[in-house]
């Protein structure tokens, strides 16, 4: 990360900024300097820095003023600010300005350079997340499918393709990754639009019940059956009928479903007659239909009859390139109904987020988020929220990377750097947690949190 970040040095103080030239010329970065905030607002608009480390006391234009300037030139948020004078009310004040941080004179090297890293890794998440709305906002969209992936937007051309047609579909996947909403979008894109599309879950009811579901009744057909009933066929006459884990049906219903799916015609139970309605038929599943076949658990016959056109829909984790966009999705979904329409997720909880295997797909990922917004009392949303799941996924990623003890450490630098601000900030006002959490631009119910988990009356 070092070789490719410019940062731009600002301090009145020559020794300063020649020591930390050197210091941050050492770890790979691109280094200017500025001795005032004149000379500052000159060389970040020349040389565009990924990061400004920025002395609050400075004749000329102090670093206040400066900071003021940068935020009218957008860059206050790549500001880290240095001050032998850190109170926490001055330090607050920057970063009510914008600033993503602040250091107080004298530091630990290895401090401001973790501080450092932080803000990096902070603003290239941001920056990634920024890209991923924008690719939210051009990506090739079917049916409300999100997706910016190759391969997801192959299979959403077959949909295009083969939607005005009547050719049934079998659609596979885990579970989780979206087989219904495909299965709606060949539907909303086909002739029969305007009709039903009807679903039928097998694996939901017994085998018992799913003929009678699909064929329907005459009165009388069995005990209670009072008054006759049209099936789902009859009902999606015209339209699209979704059998949902087809694997899950048994070979009598299995038998009758090859027989309506050959020619249309179907007899309610109990009835002699029969009827005949035009009806497309697309199948899931998240088996493996022709290991089923070879088990003899589901017939071949009806397999191929409903595998016309395959689509297979990959896992999440083969697409993590989706993530962000659908986390964007989820977040523009849930907000405004939670009054939360500007929550955005942490650079943390992000990270969290793309090292989780997700095996529950894209419907695991959707109640995450959901989640975590709905107990958010600020943003942004950090990954303390997320399920457990999720934040052991993250730990065990980085326990089995190779620079988990450098993680470690950044972490629990990070955690002294917050536990010290929060006692500052409560120190500074008196011990008013209300005007403490204000001051430090959180919500009074995180503050809590935090000063439980920091041990902090």
């Amino acid at each position: 990360m070092g070789a490719e970040a410019k940062i731009l040095v600002v301090d009145d103080e020559e020794k300063i900024r020649f020591v930390l030239s050197c210091l941050l010329g050492d770890q790979g970065y691109e280094v200017a300097t500025a001795s005032d905030g004149g000379e500052a607002l000159e060389a970040a608009e020349e040389i565009a820095p990924d990061l400004i480390l920025l002395d609050l006391e400075m004749p000329v234009m102090d670093g206040s003023e400066a900071l003021k300037e940068l935020k009218r030139l957008g860059l206050a948020d790549k500001v880290i600010i240095l001050t032998a004078y850190g109170t926490i009310p001055s330090a607050v004040e920057a970063m009510r300005l914008g600033a993503c941080d602040y250091l107080t004179k004298p530091f630990v090297n290895e401090e401001l350079l973790l501080v450092i890293e932080r803000a990096l890794k902070q603003h290239k998440m941001e920056r990634e997340l920024t890209d991923a709305r924008s690719r939210l906002e051009e990506q090739f969209s079917v049916g409300g499918i999100v997706t910016v992936n190759s391969e997801m937007r192959r299979l959403l051309e077959t949909v295009v393709r083969i939607a005005p047609t009547d050719t049934p579909v079998l659609i596979t996947g885990e579970s989780g990754t979206g087989k219904e909403l495909f299965a709606q979008a060949i539907h909303q894109h086909s002739r029969r639009k305007s009709k039903a599309f009807l679903t039928l879950n097998c694996g939901a009811l017994p085998e018992t019940l799913i003929e009678s579901e699909l064929f329907g009744f005459r009165r009388g057909a069995f005990t209670g059956a009072n008054a006759a009933k049209p099936g789902l066929v009859e009902q999606a006459d015209g339209g699209t009928l979704f059998l949902d884990e087809i694997g899950e049906m048994g070979p009598e219903a299995q038998v009758k479903l090859l027989r309506f799916a050959q020619s249309g015609e179907f007899i309610r139970l109990g009835g002699t007659e029969a009827g005949k309605v035009g009806v497309r038929l697309i199948a899931a599943s998240n088996q493996d239909l022709e290991s089923a076949i070879s088990e003899g658990r589901f017939r071949a016959d009806l397999f191929y009859r409903l595998n016309v056109v395959s689509i297979s829909i990959p896992p999440l984790r083969e697409r993590r390139d989706d993530i962000a966009p659908l986390v964007e999705h989820f977040l523009k979904k849930y907000g405004p109904s939670l009054g939360k329409d500007d929550y955005r997720l942490a650079p943390e909880a992000l990270e969290a987020i793309q090292v989780h295997d997700w095996p529950g797909n894209v419907r695991e990922l959707e109640n995450a988020v959901h989640s975590a917004l709905a107990m958010a009392d600020g943003s942004p949303v950090g990954p303390e929220l997320l399920p457990v799941t999720v934040s052991r996924s993250a730990a065990m990623g980085a326990h089995v990377d190779e620079g988990a003890s450098m993680r470690d450490m950044v972490s629990a630098q990070q955690e002294a750097v917050e536990k010290k601000a929060i006692i500052d900030a409560l120190e500074s006002c008196g011990g008013n947690r209300s005007r403490a959490a204000k001051a430090l631009g959180v919500g009074r119910n995180t503050l809590l949190r935090k000063m439980k988990r920091y041990g902090i009356s």
